[in-house]
């Protein structure tokens, strides 16, 4: 009876006794060199004091790739994050891996839960970008010690990352609004205390604006929802204050595209009466009535070097964390007003040769 019941000894067994993961059980019975000592002893012990046996044909197979990555977005409604998805599709399969996607909708224990799954399933690594909390699962602090993860578009410490140089793009920005006339310039979009991104780039904004000599005013600071809604209610806000700005910098584009039906709503046109920059250069961008005014982050790019770095992870365990960090780029279109100004500066030369 004793030997039947030892036969029957699973790796959730293990598991429990050593008070461990499932997945950090199996990462010892495959002899995996990075989990740490004294856990890897309290889980050699449980096998020994439960007389697990394990099959040694089976765990050859599980040795093998599955040729699966997961990837976990925080948003998969937001155009950026879709670009961003088939770039990385397209380079892992290209590598012959498939991409299994799931999606946080900003929800922490949706997020645990796909991390969960996609260890267990097993994938072969994980790209994420993680929900607004600006901080990975406190649950996986250590997730990168046994496992593949990068992080893309928010920064995870400890974890290999490709972004964007936050800072450099709302200053460029700021810079390009003040050059066409702009002196009360706001911020639209996301929580200070919730995302890094942010963080980064309120900072260029601020910067932009004590390089220029032009005074802070935390009313013009404006926190919303990463969607069209946060946008449209908070550039009436805006717009409804006693001194109101003439310019916005919005958090990204999606917020954007809202921030102009909102100026809409009011009776006034974007680019005209009101401008607007975006941040992404998602394809809607480009598409919209007027063009918007964005900063070009390079969502194909983000997605190609985050699979890449996911790759040479995989086959790297041990090396040290990268990081890459894209160069932002000013995308001029009509939103903010300049092609206007430039189209009227032209015509007044035109006007001034002909007398």
């Amino acid at each position: 009876m004793g030997k039947l019941q030892k036969s029957r000894v699973t790796l959730l067994d293990i598991a429990a006794d050593a008070d461990v993961s499932r997945s950090t059980a199996s990462l010892v019975i495959r002899n995996v060199p990075s989990v740490a000592e004294t856990t890897r002893k309290r889980v050699l012990k449980s096998i020994k004091k439960l007389g697990y046996v394990y099959h040694r044909g089976a765990a050859s197979l599980r040795r093998q790739y599955s040729h699966a990555v997961g990837l976990i977005v925080s948003d998969i409604t937001n155009s950026f994050f879709a670009e961003v998805i088939v770039a990385i599709e397209d380079r892992l399969a290209t590598a012959g891996f498939v991409t299994l996607l799931g999606n946080t909708s900003e929800d922490r224990s949706k997020e645990e839960r796909l991390l969960r799954t996609m260890q267990e399933f097993p994938a072969d690594g994980i790209l994420i970008c993680p929900t607004l909390h600006g901080e990975f699962s406190k649950g996986f602090a250590h997730f990168g010690d046994v496992f593949p993860v990068v992080g893309f578009a928010r920064r995870i410490p400890g974890l290999d990352y490709v972004g964007i140089d936050n800072e450099q793009g709302a200053l460029l920005a700021i810079e390009h609004l003040y050059r066409i006339g702009h002196r009360r310039i706001a911020f639209l979009g996301g929580n200070p205390n919730h995302l890094l991104a942010m963080d980064d780039r309120l900072k260029g904004y601020q910067q932009a604006l004590s390089q220029l000599k032009v005074k802070f005013d935390p009313l013009l600071v404006v926190p919303s929802d990463l969607n069209r809604r946060g946008g449209f209610d908070g550039v009436q806000k805006l717009i409804k204050a006693k001194n109101p700005p003439t310019a916005v910098l919005c958090f990204n584009d999606v917020v954007a595209l809202g921030a102009m039906e909102g100026i809409r709503r009011l009776g006034r046109k974007p680019g005209v009466d009101f401008g607007i920059v975006g941040f992404n250069n998602i394809s809607d961008a480009a598409q919209c009535v007027p063009g918007l005014t964005t900063i070009e982050n390079s969502p194909s790019q983000l997605g190609e070097s985050a699979a890449e770095l996911l790759l040479k992870r995989i086959e790297q365990r041990g090396a040290p964390i990268r990081t890459i960090i894209l160069q932002p780029k000013l995308i001029v279109r009509e939103s903010c007003g300049a092609p206007f100004r430039n189209q009227n500066s032209q015509l007044m030369s035109k006007e001034e040769k002909l007398r």
